[in-house]
């Protein structure tokens, strides 16, 4: 009999947790409330949007393109509102900047 070696298995699982809990983390600090149990299918086309960044001396600057949806161009302009009232920063010391492109 051989021995099964999970250790590959158990890391992605790591991963897939470590993942989830940053998505989730990402939803209670910049979404709306009413997205305070949304799970991630729901918040996965947020995450697919494509955008334009701009690198600058001070701030890195993400245009982020709009959805087809109404209400769900209202959540992504709250949702860049937010982050950019919280200014958070980068590692490299310079500020995220997101707004919604044309």
């Amino acid at each position: 009999m051989y021995e099964l070696d999970h250790r590959k298995d158990q890391i992605m699982t790591v991963c897939k947790v470590a993942l989830a809990n940053l998505a989730m983390w990402v939803r209670d600090h910049y979404f709306p409330a009413s997205y305070a149990h949304a799970t991630w299918q729901r918040l996965l086309p947020f995450f697919r949007l494509a955008g334009r960044v701009m690198r600058e001396a001070d701030s890195v600057r993400v245009d982020l393109r709009p959805f087809n949806d109404r209400q769900l161009n209202r959540d992504l302009a709250e949702v860049c509102a937010r982050v950019n009232q919280l200014q958070p920063a980068l590692p490299d010391g310079r500020r995220l900047l997101l707004s919604v492109g044309r």
